[in-house]
């Protein structure tokens, strides 16, 4: 039980650490401000965004399902390394480091074989911060406030609807586990726990111990978005507002998940995001 409560913890960490690393880097990001133009206006632009997120998801499963997992792993570690070079790249060009793009490179690159090398728990988490604060950021700042609430109500949708309904993404976060692929964050509840000799846990019913717990990348990354928008569109607290909001609803998220059964995260984290959100608008800006 403790080691549980050691894990739960860990991964109320993770969050909070990647929003805070978020918010405090938001001058170094500011290059990628407007960068979408009009498109970061347009209510539309998060529906694209889940349009192609659900493409590319059942093509993942349908390379896991022909077996081709040489071709599943090139991908998910050819997308994590381009991720990781647009999330560091930022830093160093704001200090007007020379050789910018080719030291972010660098830097993807050796990660990207670290893990390769060594798909370890601890590994995984430090890239997946990377990759979820760049990305949070870039996101954050390249759309407007309206399109990134549209953006959080549709992946919850859609997250409830694929873990309880069509069940595709429990069939993806197996696939992430059996292959050791770089996609969620690894939360061990048992010291000796190793993620390179996972397998595929059994459901647990409510009371039995875990392994390990999960979190997937885009569970971090989706709410932070909100908390990058309300603190650039607002001001810092907002965006403390809407990551207190975020946390809380982990809570409950955590609760359910001990059950024993999967649970869709975005529809709890997204709701809290919001809420957060909107009691930051009830206290400042309600006249």
């Amino acid at each position: 039980m403790k080691s549980e409560l050691k894990a739960r913890l860990h991964m109320m960490l993770i969050f909070l650490i990647a929003n805070l690393l978020a918010l405090s880097l938001l001058p170094a990001y500011y290059i990628y401000n407007n960068t979408l133009g009009e498109a970061g206006k347009n209510p539309l632009t998060p529906i694209y965004y889940l349009f192609y997120v659900i493409l590319i998801t059942f093509l993942l499963l349908l390379i896991a399902k022909l077996g081709k997992t040489k071709l599943l792993r090139g991908i998910f570690y050819f997308a994590i390394a381009w991720a990781m070079f647009y999330a560091i790249f930022p830093l160093f060009y704001y200090f007007h480091i020379p050789f910018s793009d080719l030291i972010s490179i660098g830097i993807s690159i050796a990660l990207t074989i670290w893990m390769l090398k060594n798909p370890e728990w601890y590994i995984i988490n430090l890239v997946g911060i990377l990759v979820t604060v760049g990305a949070a950021l870039i996101l954050g700042l390249s759309l407007s406030l309206f399109p990134v609430i549209i953006l959080l109500s549709a992946f919850a949708i859609y997250d409830a609807i694929a873990v309880h309904m069509t069940k595709h993404m429990v069939a993806l976060a197996e696939n992430v586990v059996e292959h050791k692929l770089p996609a969620m964050f690894v939360l061990p509840a048992k010291d000796s726990y190793s993620f390179k000799r996972a397998k595929i846990e059994k459901r647990k019913k409510k009371g039995e111990g875990r392994e390990a717990y999960y979190m997937g990348f885009g569970d971090v990354l989706i709410p932070s978005i909100l908390v990058i928008s309300a603190a650039t569109t607002f001001e810092l607290l907002a965006g403390l507002f809407v990551l207190l909001g975020s946390l809380i609803s982990m809570i409950f998220l955590i609760f359910m998940v001990n059950r024993g059964k999967p649970q869709p995260g975005l529809p709890y984290l997204n709701a809290g995001a919001l809420a957060g959100l909107i009691l930051y608008i009830l206290l400042f800006y309600s006249g």
